[in-house]
């Protein structure tokens, strides 16, 4: 399994890949079962895949809005889906399950069993609507912090020692039992950089702990709604103030 790991992340690498790493997901499958479905949790492994964001166009964020920042997000969302659908092709090869998780994607409120069928024969009407939550269709940064990519910081983003939470990340669910990567000690301290950077105050500043709901530390109607009145002003959803504050891979 160690010859596979070496060929999935030379692979990754390949296709633009800054970092790779593997999480055991074993220990949370209830977790996961509860949050994100029998299918998630029926994966013992995820292979989680970092590209760098540019810094410089990060940093322009802490003094306004720019187009580019929301180009490059766009941009970069599309490599790792590219090379998510890659890996999961090669496992897949291989005679492994492989799941690849979208980049930037909402989860269904709910599944609709049959609905195919429903809609050939009775039409559109008087069937319930498909709706989304403000919630991930996996957590990228919850498979990255056990892939020892970084540890989750009091903005609820990756924190990577080379690049701090510049970066973007996309997942891999696998059967496959690749040799897993050890997670990374937080090392946030006393820093409450994002949370003071935050125009609507939606971070708390509180330090994540898996025990503690999101909510502890981060409030994403507030963002989300934020986020909504950029969009109105400026065109684009976009911000990015707590990631040029941090401090962590600022200055390499």
């Amino acid at each position: 399994m160690q010859l596979l790991k070496d060929i999935l992340f030379s692979r990754a690498q390949d296709l633009g890949a800054n970092l790779c790493g593997v999480a055991d997901l074993t220990a949370d499958t209830q977790w996961i079962r509860e949050n994100y479905g029998e299918l998630c949790a029926s994966f013992p492994r995820a292979i989680s895949v970092s590209i760098f964001f540019p810094k410089e166009i990060i940093m322009e964020q802490a003094v306004g809005p720019t187009r580019s920042y929301s180009y490059f997000y766009a941009a970069i969302n599309r490599q790792l889906d590219a090379i998510g659908l890659g890996l999961s092709n090669l496992l897949q090869q291989k005679g492994f399950r492989a799941y690849p998780v979208p980049t930037s994607d909402y989860r269904q409120s709910r599944l609709f069993p049959g609905l195919q069928e429903q809609v050939a024969a009775h039409g559109p009407d008087g069937l319930p609507k498909s709706q989304t939550e403000l919630m991930g269709m996996f957590s990228h940064r919850f498979a990255a912090s056990h892939a020892g990519l970084g540890w989750i910081g009091k903005s609820c983003h990756l924190i990577n020692p080379q690049v701090g939470p510049r970066l973007r990340l996309t997942t891999i669910l696998t059967d496959a039992l690749l040799p897993p990567d050890q997670p990374l000690p937080n090392r946030c301290g006393g820093c409450t950089r994002c949370r003071d950077a935050c125009p609507v105050h939606a971070i708390h500043g509180v330090p994540f702990s898996p025990d503690d709901p999101p909510s502890e530390r981060f409030d994403k109607q507030a963002c989300f709604s934020f986020l909504e009145d950029m969009a109105t002003v400026f065109g684009q959803h976009t911000c990015a103030k707590c990631l040029a504050a941090c401090p962590w891979g600022s200055r390499s």
